[in-house]
């Protein structure tokens, strides 16, 4: 495997920098800090990525650009390759760095990429970067050592498997581990030890839980039977439930074309009442049925004082008449008692009673007024009206004195043939004076005629308006004015009694509508549009016992919620039955899934055994074959590169080296410096030649040879030269003119200049 050219696009110092190499030996002269060691980093950076160390990580990225990237183009045989690869430094929040990779192998034929996802070293020469790192790429000598565990582990695994990635020591831990999680060696632990030991709990439980089965059938068959009541109650209750909505429904519909009877209702009344209300009976805007029968009433009572006014003018004429009739009579009478000596006491008496009688009048009435005022005013002070009572109390005694002495004065003017006080004062008068007084009687006889015509002309006057009033308000008239009156406000009232009927008709209908309006309110109105919109059986409706039909739906609703009670009840109990114990269907299906476990991971740990024995077995047969066949190899190059003087050295498991010196064994590492060098060169050639069958990688070294003589130098560039062969390569950097010089007497190499 050839690398034909080196791009360095950045790493580290280096940056746009390129190099064409050859087959065979290049050896790359350059002073010290000229960047040998950089090209090296960067051919183990593309082969294999960045390395683990932070430090080298950090040698790897340029300072300019925060980054490295590069390529190199490898050829084997006909057939050429292009790795590249770029790594860019990245901080996160914290100021931690991190590193992205990019990778890509693309083919030189096609351009096409190649080997997605892989590691181009692995891909390419079979071995890992630890392995390339031990054998192929050998850096500065001194302090380095070839082998230990890591290179013997991966070189095993290689040889064993050809795959570096599968460690047979750690597939045998890996096997032993899957052993012990399946069965220990005391056979006290382990996954089969588990199954064992549930199988024999899931044994115990199988007897309880047949006599547990009876139990849960009985449970299932009441659920069963309960869950069947319950779904015909609910199927019945879904059927109730909407017969009772279809009826409520149909309550709308009746409740809406009810509520529009009655705003037809309200409508027409108002109608009626604004016809009433606008019709001018009366001839006047503001008179009303109301007003009128109110003026009819003060009509009749002003008409009835007139006619008493009147009647009593008449009646005064025909009592003037009938005094001065009884003048004669009472004249005479009076001259008859004037013969007896007791007239003059008698009118003493019939004046002194009458004094009294006005005196204690006077007293009443002022006694009366007092107590009247002190009992309106007591609302004020509560004391004022036992003041007041007291006066009441004494005018009511005042009376009773003024009834006795009027009852006296009476007496007197009886015995005079006289009825009331005036008649008697006139037969004073007239006894007095005869002529005085007939002409009094006379006068007062022509005032009463005069006042007589004056209530008549009143009365009539007073009819005249009533018979226009009657007549505006076209009512008939038959000439009997309280006839007339009365058949006017008969009419009137009847008038009346009709407009309040009406209002009476629309306040109810106002009322009902307001009372249905507050029921629809409660529906919401897509529900009202579906019920005026639906078409009923009227008879089939009208048929529903709705308080039935909801004492059926309580009822079931009462029902279906038991039955729910119950069902818990037994499901919880069921629950509880199978939580503590499983069927025995299940338990024996478990057992028997634990026999097929127990018998499938048994195989298993049989096949681990085996497979553990195997590998033990082939690993040691394959560390005795290979070891001394590299030891073989190494102590023949290491014969050629010492010139004879080492021929045999000895390798343990991890390759390590040592030699004889005649009889004492001792570590590689105790020889010269030189010696100690191509000793491990010798070694990774070995390795080389053992572990690389397919595709040798290109050999680098990096200032390898400084410790060797030139007579050494020239047997290893000789040696490298011959291990080499055909379509292989070796890179080797210096800086001394050495290998330069050498190399043009014992090989045929490609000399360059960095």
């Amino acid at each position: 495997m050839i690398i034909e050219n080196i791009h360095i696009v950045n790493f580290g110092k280096l940056s746009d920098f390129h190099l064409d190499l050859t087959e065979g030996v290049n050896i790359i002269e350059g002073k010290n800090e000229s960047g040998k060691s950089t090209v090296c980093a960067f051919i183990k950076f593309v082969l294999y990525g960045l390395p683990a160390k932070a430090e080298e990580r950090e040698r790897a990225i340029s300072w300019k650009s925060g980054n490295c990237a590069g390529s190199l183009t490898l050829r084997e045989g006909e057939r050429t390759y292009r790795i590249e690869r770029e790594a860019v430094a990245v901080k996160n929040s914290e100021g931690k760095l991190s590193y992205r990779e990019r990778t890509a192998v693309y083919d030189g034929e096609t351009g096409k990429q190649a080997f997605k996802s892989s590691t181009p070293g692995e891909v390419f020469f079979g071995i890992p970067r630890t392995v390339f790192e031990s054998t192929a790429f050998v850096g500065q000598l001194e302090g380095s050592k070839v082998g230990g565990k890591t290179l013997s582990e991966a070189a095993e695994n290689i040889l064993f498997s050809a795959d570096e990635s599968v460690n047979t020591k750690k597939a045998v831990k890996k096997l032993d581990e899957a052993r012990v999680y399946l069965y220990h060696k005391n056979k006290r632990g382990g996954k089969i030890y588990d199954y064992i030991n549930e199988r024999t709990i899931l044994a115990e439980s199988l007897d309880e839980a047949q006599r547990n089965s009876a139990q849960i059938i009985n449970l299932e068959g009441s659920a069963r039977a309960i869950s069947e009541a319950k779904a015909a109650a609910k199927q019945r209750l879904a059927a109730v439930t909407e017969e009772l909505a279809l009826f409520e429904r149909y309550g709308i519909k009746k409740n809406c074309l009810k509520l529009l009877e009655e705003k037809k209702k309200s409508e027409t009344a108002a109608q009626k009442l604004h016809e009433l209300m606008t019709h001018d009976r009366y001839g006047e805007s503001n008179m009303t049925d109301e007003r009128f029968i109110e003026l009819m009433e003060s009509e009749k009572f002003e008409l009835a004082s007139l006619e008493r006014d009147f009647e009593n003018s008449r009646e005064a004429i025909d009592s003037i008449t009938k005094k001065l009739d009884k003048m004669n009579a009472k004249l005479n009478n009076f001259q008859h008692l004037g013969e007896n000596e007791t007239r003059d006491e008698l009118i003493e008496s019939a004046q002194s009673a009458r004094k009294s009688k006005d005196l204690f009048i006077k007293i009443c009435a002022l006694l009366g007024a007092l107590g009247t005022a002190l009992a309106i005013c007591a609302f004020a002070l509560p004391l004022l009206a036992v003041f007041g009572a007291i006066c009441l109390v004494g005018a009511v005694a005042l009376l009773g004195i003024c009834a006795r002495k009027g009852k006296t004065e009476a007496g007197i003017y009886r015995r005079f043939g006289c009825s009331t006080r005036a008649e008697f004062e006139e037969l004073l008068a007239a006894a007095q004076n005869d002529k005085v007084a007939i002409s009094l009687i006379e006068e007062s006889k022509a005032e009463a005629l005069r006042k007589r015509e004056y209530a008549e002309e009143k009365l009539e006057t007073h009819k005249a308006r009533i018979c226009a009033i009657l007549a505006g308000a076209q009512f008939q008239i038959s000439g009997n004015i309280r006839k007339d009156m009365e058949e006017a406000v008969s009419l009137a009232k009847a008038s009346l009694e009709n407009m309040r009927s009406i209002a009476q008709e629309k306040s109810a209908a106002d009322a009902k509508m307001q009372e249905i309006a507050a029921v629809l309110s409660t529906y919401p109105d897509e529900e009202k549009e579906r019920a005026i919109t639906e078409s009923f059986d009227e008879e089939a409706m009208e048929s529903i016992d709705f308080g039935a039909k909801k004492r059926e739906r309580d009822f079931l609703v009462l029902s279906i919620n038991s039955q729910t009670e119950k069902l818990h009840d037994i499901e919880c109990e069921l629950a509880s039955l199978s939580s503590v114990r499983a069927r025995p269907a299940e338990i024996a299906q478990s057992i028997s899934a634990l026999d097929g476990k127990i018998d499938s991971l048994t195989e298993k740990f049989e096949a681990y055994m085996l497979a553990i024995e195997s590998i033990e077995a082939a690993s040691g047969k394959l560390r005795d074959a290979v070891s001394p066949k590299i030891a073989k190899t190494s102590s023949k190059l290491l014969s050629g590169l010492s010139g004879g003087k080492y021929r045999t050295v000895f390798m343990d498991s991890d390759f390590g080296m040592s030699y004889s010196d005649g009889g004492i064994t001792r570590d590689v590492s105790s020889l010269s410096a030189g010696t100690s060098d191509i000793a491990y060169i010798s070694l990774r050639l070995a390795l080389i030649d053992t572990l690389c069958k397919e595709f040798m990688p290109p050999l680098v070294f990096d200032e390898s040879f400084a410790r060797l003589d030139s007579e050494r130098l020239a047997l290893a560039l000789r040696l490298i030269d011959a291990t080499l062969g055909k379509n292989a390569q070796a890179i080797i950097f210096t800086c001394h003119k050495r290998e330069q010089e050498l190399s043009k007497n014992v090989i045929k190499s490609n000399i360059l200049s960095i």
